[in-house]
């Protein structure tokens, strides 16, 4: 199985970005949401869920998405329709070792991927300010045209999380993954990451 990350690993080269007109940012207000700027870091999870076997598929017929994540994840979901799967904690002191949250935004059809990316980036930078980018890049995911970051900011847990966030969009929605870890398990974490966004797909309309 490939992985995901071959694509963004071989077009590592960090991007300029442009200044977009103000009427494209108004268009896409509704992807600017706080919830949506750090990738689903609140905790406003109203329906956790337990596994049963290994690997466990999630239909959202809703937002349009199917994915596949692990058995002893927890799964949460959010008023705001999104989905977050927590790793099971590590000691009873763990706060949560890693999370991988999706959420899905309806946006004008006419909306570029370019467009999206800058007004992801401006409102990370304006509500967190310790908010650090430490690779930037356009890439595929799934064979959409892609944006991935990984950055570190704090959390509302007052806890400092590394965090990657891909954003795509197809057709008149924009999907944005998001996985978050503290610094020290931001790796050990990325093989299970990697299989389950290989099972990420989304329904056609």
């Amino acid at each position: 199985m490939t992985s995901i990350f071959d694509d963004i690993n071989r077009s590592s080269v960090p991007i300029g970005l442009s200044v977009f007109a103000v009427f494209s940012i108004f268009l896409i207000v509704g992807f600017v949401e706080h919830n949506l700027a750090f990738g689903l870091f609140h905790e406003n999870s109203i329906i956790p869920i337990a596994a049963e076997s290994e690997f466990l598929t999630y239909d959202d017929l809703i937002t349009g998405f199917s994915m596949k994540y692990p058995q002893n994840w927890d799964r949460a979901q959010h008023i705001d329709k999104s989905v977050t799967f927590h790793a099971p904690k590590e000691s009873n002191s763990d706060i949560s070792p890693a999370d991988l949250g999706i959420m899905v935004i309806q946006v004008t059809p006419n909306i570029t991927l370019a467009s999206i990316t800058q007004t992801q980036l401006d409102t990370l930078k304006k509500l967190y300010p310790d908010f650090q980018i430490q690779e930037s890049v356009e890439s595929t995911f799934l064979g959409h045209p892609a944006h991935m970051i990984i950055f570190t900011a704090t959390d509302n847990t007052e806890t400092m999380r590394k965090a990657m966030q891909i954003w795509f969009k197809e057709d008149s929605k924009a999907y944005l993954v998001t996985y978050k870890s503290d610094s020290e398990r931001f790796s050990k974490y990325l093989p299970t990451i990697d299989r389950m966004l290989n099972t990420f797909y989304t329904y056609k309309n």
